[in-house]
């Protein structure tokens, strides 16, 4: 009995795995490159799978969590600007929210450039995101990224 038991918590811990691993509709890669002049521009890319959206970092209140890029403070570079975003947007009134939305299908590119100090070794920080398809939404995740400028 107690063989039987341990089967089938070990077969849902797989089954659990695998349909987490399969709702992963945004795929994130990243690239820095130099602007000239001791500054930078660097490319958060997100790629989305099909049926899914991505959601745009000016949102309104009371709606999807908005795409949020967090960058951790070191002293060595300055941001230029606010974050930029491009990619096939998607703009309307939105069944799930009830609400205006903006938001992205097939890819979003998330720009920042920055100002480099002379010690920058590397840039890090995190992004908040939601997606959702048409009928449902995943939970809002975080992820770390990390550019490194070391020659």
């Amino acid at each position: 009995m107690k063989s039987i038991l341990t089967i089938l918590f070990l077969s849902a811990a797989v089954l659990s795995a695998h349909a987490q691993a399969i709702e992963s509709p945004i795929q994130w890669s990243f690239r820095a490159e130099s602007a000239g002049e001791g500054q930078y521009e660097l490319s958060f890319i997100a790629d989305i799978a099909p049926g899914w959206y991505l959601y745009s970092q000016h949102l309104g209140d009371d709606g999807p969590i908005p795409t949020t890029i967090s960058f951790n403070e070191n002293g060595n570079y300055q941001l230029q600007g606010a974050t930029e975003e491009a990619g096939e947007k998607v703009e309307g009134m939105d069944a799930l929210f009830g609400m205006h939305i903006v938001k992205f299908k097939k890819q979003a590119i998330f720009t920042q450039r920055i100002k480099a100090g002379d010690e920058l070794r590397m840039v890090s920080g995190y992004i908040e995101f939601m997606s959702c398809d048409e009928e449902k939404c995943l939970p809002p995740r975080e992820i770390e990224f990390t550019f490194s400028f070391e020659e």
